[in-house]
């Protein structure tokens, strides 16, 4: 096993509000696939009547959700709470995707915030599913759960204690395989062909039983100053690691420095709401 853990500090700063909306609104408003926008392109070349920037602001303006609990200065409940779902799942992803160092990162080709059937409620499944190709050409798949909590307790519940915790989703797929092959079989139908072949081999690989399908579980924990502690929070991902093996594992910690959870929430959500008018 080659494990992870480790915290991370996380400035809340205009540029980190900025960066983290602009990439929000990004995956919010992505069009499924290449494909459908040159189909677009193809359309309106056409004179059919499609208008692709008329479209794509369209979807700008109808893909992000305006939280009517928060429009009145309230703050929702927390297991309803979009924003805070997403948030994140952002960072989370951020993480795996571009924080690691070079020949460490994943690629995860399609983003929950982007494919989710509803923009009213959050997301559900895994929070990310990725691969990344090994220096000696073999293929490593991530999945990734992210909680956010701000409560006082260490670890917080959403480690090991939920139902949907990040210890027992992650030992649900590891002790039951045929779950985590039926959960990669839906996600390839998102995406395109290189990736696809990709998902692919993991999802061979555990219907032949073959034990060649080398499995990272990832987590990512939204912490802030007030409630982070790095040597209990981790809980049972760290203390019964031996549990995932051969699996590996890699915990980051995300902790605010300059806000709490609540308030950078809040500060995300004004400044998303702002960009997308």
């Amino acid at each position: 096993m080659n494990n992870v853990f480790k915290k991370i500090d996380v400035r809340v700063f205009d540029k980190f509000l900025d960066k983290f909306a602009e990439k929000y609104i990004e995956q919010r408003t992505a069009l499924s696939s290449s494909v459908i926008e040159e189909a677009l392109k193809v359309s309106e070349g056409l004179g059919t009547g499609f208008d692709l920037s008329q479209i794509k602001s369209i979807v700008k303006q109808n893909a992000v959700y305006i939280d009517p609990i928060r429009e009145k200065g309230d703050t929702p409940d927390p297991v309803n709470d979009i924003y805070r779902s997403d948030l994140g799942e952002l960072l989370t992803t951020y993480y795996f995707e571009e924080k690691l160092d070079d020949g460490q990162r994943y690629i995860i080709p399609a983003k929950n915030i982007s494919t989710r059937e509803r923009y009213d409620m959050p997301g559900r499944g895994i929070d990310a599913i990725g691969y990344r190709i090994k220096e000696d050409g073999t293929y490593e798949l991530l999945i990734a759960e992210a909680k956010v909590s701000g409560q006082k307790q260490n670890p917080p519940a959403v480690v090991d204690q939920t139902g949907d915790s990040i210890y027992k989703t992650h030992k649900k797929y590891h002790d039951n395989p045929d779950t985590l092959k039926q959960r990669l079989v839906e996600f390839s139908k998102k995406l395109d062909t290189k990736d696809v072949i990709a998902i692919m081999f993991f999802v061979i690989s555990l219907e032949n039983k073959t034990n060649n399908c080398e499995i990272t579980y990832g987590c990512g924990l939204v912490r802030d100053y007030t409630c982070v502690d790095e040597t209990k929070d981790y809980g049972k991902m760290q203390s019964n690691a031996n549990e995932f093996d051969p699996g590996n594992i890699h915990f980051a910690i995300l902790s605010f420095t300059e806000e709490t959870i609540d308030s950078t929430i809040d500060l995300f959500y004004k400044k998303v709401q702002e960009l997308t008018k």
